[in-house]
């Protein structure tokens, strides 16, 4: 997934901050922010090539990525509510319990899909050092059609 944009600020020797147009399939994943303007967003990426501020450039990601950061982020959290909650209730209608089962089955579930994001977020170091799932600038543009 190609994309441009430009440079607003270097955050380190292989890190920087760009800023460019939401793409339909970024969805609101949470790993951008979003500016004034609701169609730009700015995205932390590799900057192996150098860029400097005020430089347009192409950044990519593998499509592949995309979707495995897109299964950790809404995939996992779900199957944690549905699975907590069906299973929950499997397990809970098979003993006596005089409190509405159903009630206990959702707050399970409800639970659980915390827990799962509360995971995911303690893993976040883990997946920035791996630098699988961030952008990465392949090429800085001279001209660029506005």
């Amino acid at each position: 997934m190609n994309q441009h944009g430009y440079v607003i600020e270097i955050v380190d020797s292989i890190t920087a901050k760009i800023k460019m147009q939401k793409h339909s399939a970024c969805a609101s994943c949470g790993k951008c922010a979003s500016s004034t303007d609701k169609k730009d967003i700015i995205v932390e990426v590799d900057n192996t090539l150098g860029a400097k501020v005020g430089d347009y450039v192409e950044v990519n990601m593998d499509s592949v990525n995309v979707i495995k950061a897109a299964s950790i982020i809404y995939a996992i959290p779900l199957i944690a509510l549905l699975g907590g909650t069906i299973l929950s209730y499997k397990v809970l209608s098979c003993f006596d319990i005089p409190f509405n089962i159903e009630v206990i089955s959702g707050g399970i579930g409800v639970l659980l899909t915390i827990l799962s994001y509360l995971a995911i977020k303690s893993r976040d170091f883990k997946f920035r050092e791996s630098r699988n799932y961030i952008p990465i600038i392949t090429k800085v543009i001279d001209n660029i059609d506005i």
